[in-house]
This record gives structure tokens, sequence and C-alpha cells, in this order.
């Protein structure tokens, strides 16, 4: 495949990352760009064709680089429109999924910041595919990770104490908060022994588990119970993992309404209802014929990455709910009649969710709030059963069920019901690189000084650097830190990127030979705080172009030299 150009952060002809690629202009293939840029304003922010070449602006200039030879192969019709869009779609998928890394990534630009993939160096890691969705949001000292809304700045304890329900209850218990009544139970005998001292109905889910996952609810009878049990040890076998996520648990079942609460840096930002998937009759079609019906709502469209909700799914325990409501699959239901067809309030089983925010009881936000400070989460999503979420958590009114420093965000934000809280993803960018102030300078020419030596002294721009200061530098090829030569020999794009995800820098210098070198591969930053020209390059129209990037705000300073 010929060789794909990108122009990295500020460039001569773009605001943005621009990505260029040999294709010829075909139907199908202008109709897969419309397809990717509908999904979310993150993929691009325009595309055009321009004598035999494809040219996207975009800020994730890393996802066009991984599909362009097959963006070729379509233009070339080597491939079908359907083989392209299924390997588009499973690059985001591996890429950006789940939602809530997209809005994520987008707030970040939206405020100016680098989003750097962590861990790749090129294309992506097939044997470990989450690593492709690492990020560095920031560049230098004080940047961050994220996973999803899970980021560095959640304790290692907290992810270790949340993802297994045995560790997180007594987490609860210890800090003294209201939980329902529960053990691990090894066995069908354990249940049998103690079916007894509990109140019905009862709960029993695998403690490992997530996504509603071998969880059965509204449990009454020993029978129920023992049946339970072994549908959520299926679920464990299907689901292999370590030890601890083959335990089983029982535990009361709360009466009341299921609640997501979304906790960001100490504070509480979204309350949501989650509601369990349900259909509304017609009087003229099946329940089966509903269901397929609802699915085909593009918000439950799972191969867009944009999707905000997800399909239900016929299997059994759909078919044993119905079953208890005296009803199958071929059941008609009445005109305007709602059929829950499930149990569990989980969004991965197509339910919906409402916004709550406002309703919170200043107890319950207390609670929550209390967890994620003590188990030094940064984000933390908790689950809560209650009956009124603006009263206290008593034995009447519910109790804390699980919580996730992994949550899906994207269901709190974007409720079916409600008001959309959007604003809380940057938010959470804010506080998360708060005191990410690494300064970006870019060197063009080749001028005699040492930049880092010429930035120190008081008579340029009173000492624009501190003694002090950790400085990161590309140069030729050569990566150098105070100074000091790392590493020789890499490719340009490795290089700057290596020194963007370096959170021991206090500043990242690049250099570019001339205005040549910024035409091939772009300035490097999206913001800059001070570009360095040598003065023989000033006599140029790309210097023009440099001055209207500081007019519009993308550039502080420009110092010529």
């Amino acid at each position: 495949m010929e060789k794909v150009q990108v122009l990295q952060g500020l460039n001569l002809e773009a605001d943005l990352s621009t990505i260029k690629i040999k294709v010829n202009k075909t139907e199908e293939l202008i109709q897969l760009l419309k397809t990717i840029k509908a999904y979310h304003p993150i993929f691009t922010s325009e595309y055009f064709f321009e004598e035999g070449t494809l040219i996207i602006r975009s800020n994730i200039p890393f996802f066009w680089k991984d599909i362009a030879e097959t963006l070729v192969k379509l233009s070339k019709e080597e491939i079908t429109y359907e083989e392209a869009k299924d390997i588009c779609n499973t690059t985001i998928k591996e890429r950006l999924s789940s939602m809530t890394t997209i809005p994520l990534l987008h707030a970040t630009h939206k405020l100016g910041l680098e989003t750097t993939p962590t861990i790749l160096k090129d294309n992506r890691v097939e044997y470990t595919k989450s690593y492709n969705r690492h990020y560095t949001l920031g560049t230098g000292k004080n940047s961050h990770i994220i996973y999803s809304i899970s980021s560095s700045k959640d304790s290692k304890i907290a992810k270790e104490i949340q993802k297994d329900k045995w560790s997180s209850n007594l987490m609860i218990e210890r800090l003294g908060l209201p939980i329902p009544k529960w053990e691990v139970v090894d066995n069908i005998s354990d249940i049998e022994r103690i079916w007894s001292r509990y109140q019905k109905p009862v709960v029993i889910k695998p403690t490992g588990l997530v996504g509603g996952h071998g969880v059965v609810l509204g449990i009454d009878s020993l029978e129920e119970a023992k049946k339970a049990f072994k549908f959520a040890k299926d679920a464990c076998k299907e689901n292999i993992g370590k030890d601890w996520q083959q335990k089983i648990m029982i535990q009361e079942q709360i009466k009341g309404e299921d609640y997501r609460l979304l906790v960001i840096n100490g504070k509480l930002e979204i309350a949501t209802k989650r509601i369990p998937a349900f259909i509304v009759g017609d009087g003229k079609h099946t329940i089966e014929e509903i269901i397929i019906e609802t699915n085909k709502d593009p918000k439950r469209d799972i191969s867009n990455p944009s999707h905000t909700l997800k399909p239900i799914i016929i299997d059994q325990p759909l078919k044993d709910y119905l079953k208890q409501q005296d009803l199958t699959l071929k059941s008609v239901p009445q005109k305007d009649q709602q059929i829950q067809v499930r149990k569990v309030a989980s969004m991965s089983q197509g339910g919906i969710t409402e916004d709550f925010t406002e309703k919170v009881g200043p107890e319950i936000k207390l609670i929550v709030e209390s967890i994620a400070s003590s188990i030094h989460a940064f984000a933390l999503g908790v689950d809560v059963m209650c009956q009124d979420l603006s009263k206290p958590l008593t034995k009447e009114n519910g109790a804390i069920l699980e919580y996730n420093t992994m949550p899906e965000a994207y269901l709190n934000t974007y409720p079916v019901i409600g008001e959309s809280r959007e604003y809380v993803f940057e938010k959470y960018i804010k506080a998360l690189t708060e005191g990410n102030k690494t300064k970006q300078i870019v060197v063009v020419g080749n001028p005699s000084e040492d930049i880092p030596t010429l930035l120190k002294q008081k008579s340029f721009f009173r000492s624009y650097l501190d003694s002090k200061d950790v400085v990161g530098e590309y140069r030729n090829g050569d990566i150098i830190i105070n100074g000091l030569d790392i590493n020789k020999g890499l490719e340009k794009w490795q290089a700057i990127e290596a020194l963007k995800v370096n959170a021991s820098l206090d500043v990242i210098i690049i250099h570019h030979r001339d205005w040549e070198d910024v035409k091939e591969t772009g300035l490097g930053f999206n913001r800059i705080n001070m570009l360095i020209v040598e003065k023989k390059m000033t006599d140029s129209k790309e210097f023009s172009l440099i001055k209207r990037l500081k007019r519009k705000g993308y550039i502080n300073k420009i110092k010529i030299i």
C-alpha cells in the first residue's frame, strides 16, 4: 500500500491533524466515509478528495491510519462495502469501545488537550486488545491514562476491591453502611443449610461477573434457589476466569427501584434510575415480534459505536420470566399494555435509564461519596436499590448493592428519560488533568543556540523555563532528556508520541529542520505554548500561515531568533 501521510496536530493546511491517503474516488468509499462521520463528531471534522488523494481532518489520526489499507482496497474494489464496513467497525470497537471512551476523548479535544494512544507503537495489539483502548490525556507531567472511565487516578486497591462482590460487600460493612444480608455459598448443600435464615425473596449471583450475567432475582422457593445456583455456576463456566470469579453468593432481595449513582473526584455527579427491559403491546403483534421491532431502534444498534442502548436478547431467562407471568413469546399483548421481559435492570440486557440526579437525598449522597473516597476511586458507579432515593437507606427503604470503578458512564450521561448530562465528561477531564501544565514548544530551523539553555536565560521571556524543569526533546530522530541522549534513530511520530506519554516531563520540545519538514509531518501539537522560528525562516508564505494559527489562539507565543 502507498504511504499514508499524517500531519500530526497543527499544520500548514489546517487547525487539526490531517490524514492523506491515495485512493480512487468511488461511490462505495464515499458511502463508508459518510457512515463513519455520522457515528460521532470525534471521527472526522471533514473529508474531501483532491487529485486522487483522500484528505481527512480528525483529532484521532491513529484510527484513520489503522483503516487506511481498508479504504484503499475498497476504492480499488478489492473488497466489498460490507467487508470494509465490518473491518472499520471492528477497528472502532477495538480502539474506542466502550461508548464512554468516545465522549471522554471528544471532551478532551474540546478542552484543547492532547490524546495519545498510551501503549501502542503502531497499529493495534491483537493479543491483548484492551491495551488498544488506553489513552494518555494531556502531555508530560500530571497527564493521566484512561481506559473507558477508569483512570490512573483510581487506586489499585479500589480496582481490586470492586471487581469481587465478596470484597466490596466486606468494605461496605466495614464502613458501617446499609447492606442486605448475604453470604457466599459453595454448593447446593450450603443453600439448603441456610435457606431458613433468609427473608424471601432472595437473589443468587456470581461475585465476579458483570452485566447481569448469572444473576437470578425473585427467588421464593428452595427449588428455584437450586436452579438459580446452577445457572450462576454455568455463567461462571462461560466466563472462565480466576478462582475468585467462580464464587456464588446469596443475598436478601431489597424492594424498590434500581439506581446507578456516578461519583467523580469524590462528588456525586449523576444519579440514574435503571429500568428493566420491557415492551409495549399494540394488540396485533406477538411479544417476539415486538422485541424484534424494538431492537431496530438505532440506539440499540451495537454495530454503531455511538449506540446508547443494548438490544433485548431472547434467551432462556427471558422465556422463563414470561412463563412466570403466564406469557410466551407468541402471546399478543393488548394495545398499550406494558410487559416487563427482564427482572434485572441491566442496560446490557436491554434496559433503559431515567435521570434522577436532582432527587438524591443528602444521606445517600454522603454514602456513595464515602465509598469512593474510602477506596480512593476517582470515578465510581454505585448501585443502590431503594424505594425512595430522596430518603435515608434503611431496611425498609433499601440498601447498597455493589460498585464499579469502570461503570458504563454513558448510560448515566445519556438517559432515555430526562436531561442529558454530557457536561459531566468535561468536568471529569478537568479534574483528572488538573495540574497538567507541561509546556509544549516547537522549533523550526536550526538555530545555533541550545534551546533549553536559551529558555532558562533571564533575557529570554524572563526565564521561560525553570532550572529544575525536566526537558524532553525530539531532534533529528533522537529523544533527548535534560541534554542526555536517551534513544536514537526513531521515526518522528514515534519519538514525539513517546515524549507526550512520558509523565516525568515539564517541557516537551519538538524540532523541525525547516518548513518542508513541517509540511511533511505537521507541527506535532494541537496547541503550542511557544513557537521558536529561525529568522531566515520568517520570509515565507509558511510563516504567514503560522501567524494565522496564532491569531486563532492555537499558538500562545512566537519568538524569532
